[in-house]
């Protein structure tokens, strides 16, 4: 039945007791090819589709779209997947991690940018499975969203074991549907090239921009993915986690956004629209399984958004009130919440919902590219993964409860993006000259990045002689 610790945990649990703390070593299980899994069927869903449907919708033609989805991918996968390599080590969720870099207090910013990030990913989601209920069922819209809602929080109330055994399992049956899909609309579907919205060829500011959406949809799970790394033995190597989940998040984010904006050039209706009318020509039975996929496929992913919403939340507010501890109570009292929230957003999402998600991706990649270049600079360049995971829960500790390196290194990070930026809140006017383009998030991670480690010099000379210790060192402490 493999070990337990004094309080009868076991690494076979049913329903997670731990949250934001370090992970005990007793608790400690799975492989790194698991995680391929996890990613592979987190992404085989429809909010990726869509954000493969906004780079046509966008103006470009599909083989410029195909390529700014390969660009988008290849880099916004390759900062996620290098997070993803810091759970094993540090037994922490990613938001924990960064007080090192940004101070005890310092960190709970981002964890504000972090927490609507959740709910708007999770909006998107709810508002695309939904529709997909709708055309199984005959329900109202409202209530289908209501009920994938309170599927999707049952599952993150059962937590890490779970999520990654639905994950797993989810990944053959929507591997198998997508892979039909994909086969219907090149061999079958005679709908004409061009009745859907989009571009004649190459222009600057769509590119740029399809660019940025394709990114910020796979950078997305940066700030909760070693959160599903965290219970893997200490000893897990760092390449093995980087490519197991490059892999799996790499090929579904090319594969489902390159089949949305194929179903966007061909069909003037939403994604989920296309995607029944494809599956329509395998006949009536295959577009009902269809849709019960993709419901389950987005009730999958909102489990790690409402997952990812808790622990952020949690985070947040154990920041300032230290004594609350773990806990089912706990958890339905920060579970509850997020998903009643993100429900209320899926219905603002409802009426504009592909202009509204571009927007929104882009947003959310200007807030969060800082973050993960300090993160990842840290990590790989600055700390060379030393840390003291003790030190990260104590107010008074060697990292401060503000580092300001840290928070200059975001904060201007954030500001050199202004003129780059292109929304629908603003445009800056570098971003006009580029015709729309959007490239604010490529010049805030290279500042940040460069600025942090500039600053960090003095700081870490001082770290070095209070000794820190490694996880390993400290996991009684940390329990």
């Amino acid at each position: 039945m493999g070990s337990s610790t004094a309080s009868g945990e076991r690494p076979n649990f049913l329903i997670e007791k731990r949250s934001i703390e370090f992970i005990p070593h007793e608790l400690r299980h799975g492989k790194p090819s698991d995680l391929m899994f996890v990613w592979f069927g987190a992404n085989m869903e429809l909010p990726v589709v869509a954000a493969g449907a906004t780079t046509v919708a966008g103006g470009l033609s599909l083989g410029w779209a195909v390529v700014a989805i390969l660009i988008g991918v290849l880099f916004g996968t390759l900062l996620m997947a290098s997070h993803s390599a810091q759970g094993p080590h540090l037994g922490l969720p990613q938001m924990i991690q960064s007080r090192a870099q940004f101070g005890y207090y310092g960190a709970a910013i981002p964890l504000v940018f972090v927490v609507v990030m959740y709910l708007g990913f999770y909006a998107a989601g709810v508002v695309l499975g939904a529709q997909a209920l709708t055309a199984v069922f005959g329900l109202p819209l409202p209530v289908s969203i209501v009920l994938l809602s309170a599927l999707s929080l049952l599952v993150a109330i059962f937590g890490y074991n779970a999520i990654h055994k639905l994950e797993k399992y989810l990944t053959y049956l929507v591997a198998a549907v997508f892979l039909m899909l994909s086969v219907l609309l090149i061999f079958v579907d005679n709908h004409p090239v061009g009745a859907g919205k989009t571009g004649s060829g190459f222009a600057l500011g769509p590119f740029l921009l399809a660019v940025s959406v394709t990114a910020t949809s796979q950078l997305g799970f940066a700030p909760y993915v070693a959160d599903y790394s965290r219970y893997l033995p200490e000893k897990t190597s760092i390449s093995s986690v980087f490519w197991y989940t490059y892999t799996g998040v790499g090929v579904s984010g090319v594969w489902l956004m390159t089949l949305g904006a194929a179903l966007q050039q061909r069909f003037a209706g939403g994604p989920v629209e296309a995607i029944g009318t494809i599956a329509g020509h395998a006949g009536h039975w295959f577009a009902v399984v269809t849709y019960l996929t993709l419901a389950i496929g987005v009730l999958s992913i909102n489990a790690l958004n409402i997952y990812g919403g808790y622990m952020a939340s949690l985070s947040f507010v154990t920041t300032f009130l230290r004594r609350w501890k773990g806990g089912l109570a706990l958890r339905l009292a920060f579970l509850i919440p997020v998903a009643a929230l993100a429900t209320y957003m899926g219905f603002l999402y409802m009426d504009n919902l592909l202009n509204a998600f571009r927007t929104f991706l882009v947003l959310v990649l200007t807030l969060m590219i800082p973050w993960t270049a300090i993160n990842l600079v840290d990590y790989y360049v600055v700390r060379k993964g030393r840390y003291d995971v003790h030190q990260m829960h104590e107010p008074k500790g060697i990292y401060g409860r503000i580092n300001v390196p840290g928070m200059v290194s975001y904060f201007v990070g954030f500001a050199v993006q202004i003129p780059f930026m292109n929304n629908d809140v603003y445009t800056g006017p570098i971003a006009d000259a580029l015709h729309g383009g959007d490239i604010s998030w490529v010049i805030g991670a290279i500042v940040a990045g460069a600025i942090y480690p500039v600053l960090m010099r003095g700081r870490i000379s001082e770290e070095v002689k209070c000794e820190p210790r490694s996880p390993s060192s400290v996991r009684a402490s940390a329990d």
